[in-house]
């Protein structure tokens, strides 16, 4: 998975607003810079894009003035934020049982954490692999998937363990103090990998939270899911990633349906039937390409306007006034960073 297909559920962002108790107007300041309402958030099994998420997330921070926030909104974070697979973890029959779940079933939250457990003579560890950069975004996530695990470890083996350790595959950060704190183990950055490192035993103890019937159910739900997810991608996604693979070039409806060897009608109506059109799928594409364009300083309306395929500047002007209300050097004014 890429980058570009990394996704994050709602769940998370509507967590984060209630962790630190916005009202509208606040949740309105956690979306600035988005396409997003605080409507949107009460959506369940919604998901949005890694580059969205950043924007979020650079607002949550901001927001807060706690550059920590990622380890305290982890530790606070149940694992029914995190659906069937959360579920499962809870369920478990042990330690063991309910890392291997996180293994094989992490792409069922959007992939942007992968689980991969490791063992040794002597020990036990899960290894976090991120799929997205680790800077202030990435870590905060990083950060944020440390916070929750300990925290079920800690209902399980207790909140401290002398033989417990977390590795890190960055660098301190400023307040590295807190880890600790949160994490209830020792720190050390700058390793090869981010891991949980703990004694081989404690991956057999029994979860005091196991419950048969409810693990049964949600690893059958979990299996379905994954199922689902591996099927050939929607002819929504197939659009939207032949659009964004070809920036510059501003595609027909008769050009993609030839794409994909179909006709026009027949383009339309599988799209009709996921409840979309290509002119929809192509004003969110652009919309977004256009956005997050106009926010890098050295860009201009025009050289966006070209970079997009837009031959006449004012083609583009008009259609970004459609798509966020406001025009281009509006946009630039209120989010661009001078």
């Amino acid at each position: 998975m890429t980058t570009d297909q990394v996704v994050f559920p709602t769940a998370y962002t509507r967590t984060l607003a209630r962790e630190q108790g916005l009202d509208h107007k606040g949740q309105l300041l956690l979306l600035k810079g988005t396409r997003l309402a605080p409507a949107d958030l009460l959506e369940l099994n919604k998901y949005i894009d890694a580059e969205t998420q950043a924007v979020i997330v650079r607002n949550a921070l901001q927001l807060s003035g706690n550059p920590a926030l990622g380890l305290h909104w982890g530790a606070n974070l149940h694992l029914a934020a995190h659906g069937p697979l959360g579920t499962l973890i809870a369920s478990s029959p042990t330690l063991g049982h309910a890392w291997k779940a996180t293994e094989k079933f992490h792409d069922l939250r959007g992939g942007f954490a992968r689980m991969e457990g490791h063992i040794a003579s002597d020990h036990f560890a899960v290894i976090v692999n991120m799929g997205i950069e680790l800077d202030e975004v990435g870590r905060f996530f990083c950060e944020a998937v440390l916070a929750t695990m300990v925290n079920h470890l800690g209902m399980i083996i207790g909140n401290s363990s002398p033989a417990l350790r977390v590795e890190l595959a960055y660098s301190a950060p400023p307040y590295f103090e807190q880890y600790p704190e949160f994490l209830h183990a020792p720190c050390l950055f700058g390793k090869p990998k981010t891991k949980i490192v703990i004694p081989h035993g404690l991956a057999l103890k029994p979860n005091p939270m196991a419950d048969a019937e409810t693990y049964a159910m949600a690893l059958a739900r979990c299996e379905q899911l994954l199922l689902e997810q591996r099927r050939p991608s929607s002819w929504s996604a197939r659009v939207t990633e032949l659009i964004r693979s070809n920036p510059g070039q501003i595609w027909t409806c008769e050009q993609v349906a030839s794409h994909f060897h179909l006709s026009s009608r027949t383009l339309m109506r599988y799209l009709r039937e996921e409840q979309t059109s290509y002119q929809t799928l192509r004003d969110s594409e652009l919309a977004r390409q256009a956005k997050l364009s106009l926010l890098v300083s050295n860009n201009t309306v025009e050289s966006v306007a070209l970079s997009l395929g837009y031959q006449e500047v004012s083609n583009f002007r008009r259609a970004f006034k459609r798509w966020f209300g406001v025009s281009p050097q509006e946009f630039i004014q209120k989010n661009r960073a001078i």
